[in-house]
């Protein structure tokens, strides 16, 4: 008997909340203006960085609050502005308004001391002044077109979520675009009820099933006791262990070889390699450097340890993998 296709009924959200698509969700990011918010459910920080990577269109600058552990809004915010002031220090001497010409709406003492502590490898921060005046200049010395502030906030825990909801509201106070994101829609109850107003859910395609596939097994190679004791480390590590596949192809594009590699972290581009003695020989050594080119103009970076390092330092071996992960992806601060 034959079986007709079913229609496909139409996604609905999770909650009452209207919905955007991805696509809605980066335009009306690249939309927001200085004062604005934007409240989004079923997204995190980690998500919206790759629905806006994925756009061609320029994006605007945007710093990702690190607001973990910290239990008040006076710490939330003190922590906002060492990371603006790190930022700040990284961008000098590139700063609006340095040149002080007319319409400047840079504060001249502030943008003095700041340029001083800049030009001296210091972080412009200084705790005795108003975090208003630091807030609003750290702002226009980064980035005078606007910085959006992204939040990350806990949908299950009121008391943990209201030192964020907290700080995204002064900054808006005081002139910054915010965006603040639940992984999921949070009780109608304080300090949430101050922000679900006017709150949308994002609408995602579910991943491909590849990605939503866990095999059980090693996929190390089963010759190799190394690969299969790296790869039971990163297994247990809570930052790598959802990074990395083991033995895994690169496909490098139409006129080029997919070359398999010893661990691959997909999404960052970064390869893994464990390298036994006979790497360090011609043939194996010339053709691993001739690899390392095609992968690198590719836009992978390639991490090579050998198996030695491995067996007599093995948690060494898993934080060399860690510092590369971070360099890909920093922590705390966000910025594009």
């Amino acid at each position: 008997m034959a079986i007709a296709d079913e229609p496909v009924p139409h996604r609905q959200g999770t909650s009452s909340l209207p919905t955007l698509s991805p696509a809605e969700l980066r335009g009306r990011i690249l939309r927001l203006e200085a004062g604005e918010r934007l409240v989004v459910a079923g997204i995190g920080s980690e998500g919206l960085g790759r629905i806006l990577a994925a756009s061609d269109e320029a994006v605007c600058s945007r710093l990702v609050l690190a607001n973990d552990g910290l239990r008040t809004t006076e710490a939330v915010l003190d922590r906002l502005l060492d990371d603006l002031a790190a930022v700040a220090l990284a961008r000098w001497p590139c700063w609006h308004g340095r040149e002080g010409g007319v319409g400047s709406r840079s504060h001249g003492p502030w943008l003095k001391a700041a340029a001083k502590h800049a030009a001296a490898g210091r972080r412009p921060r200084f705790r005795r002044a108003a975090k208003s005046l630091e807030f609003a200049q750290l702002l226009l010395a980064i980035d005078p077109a606007g910085l959006v502030l992204v939040a990350d906030v806990d949908p299950a825990s009121p008391v943990r979520a209201a030192p964020a909801v907290e700080a995204l509201e002064w900054c808006a106070r005081h002139g910054a675009a915010v965006v603040a994101l639940f992984s999921a829609v949070p009780p109608h109850v304080p300090p949430y009820d101050r922000v679900l107003y006017g709150a949308h859910e994002v609408l995602r395609d579910p991943a491909p099933v590849e990605v939503r596939f866990i095999d059980p097994r090693s996929r190390a190679h089963h010759a190799s006791a190394v690969e299969r004791r790296v790869e039971a480390a990163l297994a247990s590590d809570p930052e790598l262990g959802p990074l990395f596949s083991c033995n895994a192809r690169v496909p490098l594009g139409p006129s080029r070889t997919a070359p398999r590699v010893d661990l691959l972290w997909r999404e960052g581009r970064v390869v893994v390699e464990l390298d036994g003695p006979e790497h360090r020989r011609d043939p194996t050594f010339s053709a691993d450097r001739h690899r390392d080119y095609e992968l690198l103009v590719a836009g992978y970076l390639v991490l090579r340890i050998t198996n030695e390092q491995a067996e007599t330092d093995l948690q060494r071996a898993v934080e060399k993998i860690r510092d590369v992960v971070r360099l890909r992806r920093p922590m705390g601060v966000t910025i594009r």
